[in-house]
């Protein structure tokens, strides 16, 4: 399978890519390093520094690509609300530029993913049932 990551220099962005090309997938990372290093990527890796918000660069990857991880985001509470627009612009604004890359290029899948700092501080474990 042909797959774009983005946000796949970070730490579960590398884990997955690395993970999908020892299993014999072509890989390419997208990713603005704002908090990945490309050096923890395997070799096989194509990576492309770029941020998710290029529709211009996204449609260019997304060419004969089976599935797109979306794992690019801004994630420390902290700093979403001192700069609330900036998040949104990247986590919002990013995501519906994926989305719509992802429509235009005819690319039929795409996995969204998320982080624990959605919940907040929880007291005690969150039950899935």
């Amino acid at each position: 399978m042909r797959v774009l990551i983005t946000g796949g220099a970070g730490f579960i962005g590398t884990a997955l890519a690395n993970r999908l090309a020892a299993d014999g997938h072509h890989v390419r990372v997208l990713d603005d390093l704002s908090a990945g290093d490309p050096a923890n990527l395997h070799g096989d890796v194509v990576f492309t520094r770029g941020d998710v918000r290029d529709r211009p660069r996204l449609w260019t990857l997304l060419q004969k690509v089976d599935c797109v991880f979306h794992l690019a985001a801004r994630v420390s509470v902290q700093e979403s609300v001192l700069y609330p627009r900036d998040y949104n612009d990247v986590n919002v604004g990013g995501t519906v530029s994926l989305a719509e890359a992802t429509r235009d290029a005819g690319v039929r899948r795409l996995v969204l993913a998320s982080s624990a700092t959605v919940y907040g501080p929880q007291p005690r474990l969150s039950s899935e049932g």
